[in-house]
Parts: C-alpha cells; structure tokens; sequence
C-alpha cells in the first residue's frame, strides 16, 4: 500500500480522536474542580464553627458571633448555639453544591466546642 492511500483512510482520525476525548478530559478537569471548592467550602466551615465558639466563649452575644460566623462560612449557613455546664458548642451546616451552582440534597456539616470564660468573676476578685 502507498503511502498516499495510507494517509488518505486515516484523514481526520486526530480530529475524531480528539473530538472522543475531549469531553472526558473536561470531566475530570471539572470533577476535580468541583471536589477542591468543596474542600475548600468544609474548611470555611469549620473556621466559621471556631470563630463562632471563640467569640462565645470570650463572653461576646451571639449576634457578634453569627456575624463572625457568617464572615467566615459565608452566608447561607445554618447556625445552631447550645451551651451545656461550662462549654458552648457552635454546629453549622451548609447545603452543598456542585461547582457553586448546583444544589445536592445533602448538607456538609461543623462543630466547634469552647469552655466559657467567666470574667465577671474575675471582677469581683480583691
């Protein structure tokens, strides 16, 4: 076989190939996009989690803490306070979504935990 009727049946195959495997790469290259802005979305709710029970437990009202909260995590969190003996515990949760546009019917979720400071005992103290 010549030379010019090999190349002549394999006329486009890059093309074809490339047209193939092109959407998978894409895929994976948005697969991998999606998998780091969720890390990245646990991590700011877990900083969101402990700086909300770190302003508790530094005594401030839970307004200051939600608004640290939400500086943190952003602002479409569910924010739960309790306090239980001398800690205060800060639950979040956040509905995740793919890429930021997509919502899952499932929530990530954080918790953070801090003993309360009694200052005004402190005070009181000759």
């Amino acid at each position: 076989m010549s030379t010019t009727a090999r190349s002549s049946t394999q006329r486009g195959s890059v093309t074809a190939e490339f047209a193939l495997g092109l959407p998978a790469v894409v895929l994976v290259l948005l697969l991998v996009l999606g998998l780091a802005m969720h890390g990245a979305a646990r991590v700011a709710l877990e900083d969101g989690a402990r700086a909300g029970a770190r302003e508790l437990a530094r005594g401030e009202s839970s307004a200051t803490a939600q608004q640290s909260i939400r500086s943190a995590a952003g602002d479409d969190v569910t924010v739960t306070i309790s306090t239980e003996g001398e800690y205060t515990h800060v639950a979040l949760t956040q509905p995740v979504q793919i890429l930021g546009l997509v919502q899952v019917g499932t929530d990530i979720a954080a918790e953070a935990s801090a003993r309360t400071e009694h200052l005004a005992d402190l005070d009181a103290a000759p």
